[in-house]
């Protein structure tokens, strides 16, 4: 723009030659001279050059806002934002509408907001990020629509301030205009899921992922995110290829793996992995899990009881040894896998409600049980699956005003968990009320159904029912 303006004036100063006194016509040559210069200066690495030629057009007109917009520009290039800074809020004292100059501040507000990083809310950064929006879209109004750093940039400050359906709008003109750019690309899939679009997310990466694998770990995890896991897994597999030492990529095509339903290849996938990083705790317990749900117990524990002692002090594996033995029916093996985690752990609260919910199921210490959940709760008192186990520590103890008062707060926290319905269903049973108890078992047969018995529960209504219509 500058250009086309100080070549204009040149022609209407060359044409009214005669009548324009010859300081003017002087002054705007002097300065489009200069500015020529300077970008020739600049081209070929002579920065200080450069700079003196942009402040000797600067002198030579004083009033253009075109020349100060330019020259923070030149500062914005050079890295230099205090100086980018002060020749925008100039130019912009002179012509509230240059285009050049709401950019440069845009940018540089950007950069102020970038550098404090991306999770940064304090109010300061808050402002930058307001300004330099307000600054990019005065300018994305009249700039070139091919001006991808101003786009780019405004998608990611729409994105960074909670405004996905405006950041895929901005990020669809970058890659419209630059299908492969891989930064571009993945900051749109981000926008889509940000924006609950998740089959949008995905097609986005799926057309360069196979040019581009380094997108592929990105399209796994919104695959993961859709339920594609067989998807996922082969994403992850294609990531592997640029990134073959990633420990996070493996275990995700584990994971993948094993969400899929393909728990024989899981656990190959998990062990290959073992292999290859024997430090990292996370390979031996997706192995065991996959290797124990796969019908292969005993495996599974095997890979499990090596696992601890390899990490004796790794709460998550001693917590999913716990977890194992409880599935296989081995209470006790259970509690000694958690009391031996709160050793290493005592304030860990899944632990201390895993043990205090193992003592209620087996009515045994039910005082250690309800204490050991309660330090549970001063953790987490909003938990439901905590007060779920607090509920029915009371309940097997006999106390049902208690049992029922932390059952139904858990059901209320709870509404779609069917072990929490039916827990509560039984203490209301027991009080007596079977109307809400038949409504609370009702709720647990259509729920997530995990953890339950349905056939049990159905018989239990019908029981209710029945005891209702004498």
């Amino acid at each position: 723009m500058l250009f086309h303006r100080l070549v204009a004036s040149l022609v209407v100063a060359g044409s009214l030659a005669a009548a324009a006194p010859p300081a003017f016509a002087q002054s705007e040559l002097d300065s489009y001279f200069e500015f020529l210069m300077a970008r020739r200066l600049e081209g070929a690495g002579d920065f200080a050059g450069a700079q003196a030629a942009l402040d000797r057009a600067v002198q030579a007109t004083p009033r253009s806002a075109e020349l100060r917009g330019q020259v923070a520009s030149f500062h914005l290039r050079r890295s230099q934002p205090d100086e980018a800074e002060k020749a925008a809020r100039a130019a912009l004292a002179i012509d509230q509408e240059n285009i050049e100059a709401h950019r440069a501040l845009g940018l540089v507000f950007a950069g102020y907001a970038d550098a404090a990083g991306a999770r940064s809310t304090s109010p300061q950064i808050t402002t930058y990020l307001q300004d330099a929006i307000t600054h990019l879209e005065r300018a994305a109004g009249s700039a070139a629509p091919g001006d991808l750093v101003l786009h780019f940039t405004l998608g990611r400050l729409y994105l960074r301030t909670n405004q996905p359906s405006r950041a895929v709008e901005s990020l669809n003109r970058v890659v419209s205009l630059n299908p492969g750019s891989l930064q571009a690309r993945l900051a749109l899939a981000q926008a889509y899921a940000s924006n609950d679009n998740l089959a949008a997310a995905i097609d986005a990466l799926e057309v360069i992922v196979d040019d581009e694998p380094r997108v592929a770990a990105a399209l796994g995890q919104y695959q993961e995110q859709a339920g594609q896991f067989r998807e996922a897994a082969v994403s992850y597999t294609k990531a592997l290829e640029a990134q073959p030492m990633s420990r996070e990529i493996k275990a995700r095509r584990v994971a993948a793996l094993f969400s899929a339903g393909d728990l024989a290849g899981a656990a190959a996938a998990a062990a290959e992995a073992q292999k290859q990083h024997p430090e990292d705790a996370r390979f031996p317990r997706l192995r065991a899990r996959a290797l124990f749900d796969g019908g292969s117990r005993g495996d599974g524990l095997a890979v499990m009881e090596a696992a601890v002692r390899a990490f004796p002090k790794d709460a998550n594996t001693l917590y999913q040894l716990a977890d194992m033995y409880k599935d296989a029916g081995r209470n006790p093996d259970a509690e000694k896998a958690l009391r031996q985690l709160l050793s290493v752990e005592p304030a860990n609260a899944n632990a201390l409600n895993y043990l205090g919910y193992l003592l209620a199921l087996r009515g045994d210490r039910l005082d250690e049980a309800i204490e050991m959940v309660r330090k549970a709760l001063v953790a987490e008192p909003e938990n439901g699956a905590f007060l779920d186990s607090l509920g029915w520590a009371y309940y097997r103890k006999g106390d049902l005003g208690e049992a029922e008062k932390y059952l139904g707060q858990a059901a209320s926290r709870l509404p779609r968990n069917s072990e929490v319905q039916d827990h509560l269903g039984d203490v209301l049973a027991k009080r007596g009320r079977l109307p809400d108890a038949v409504a609370a078992w009702t709720r647990a047969l259509e729920g997530d159904g995990s953890d339950i018995d349905r056939g049990e529960i159905q018989q239990k209504i019908d029981d209710a029912r029945s005891k209702l219509r004498r």
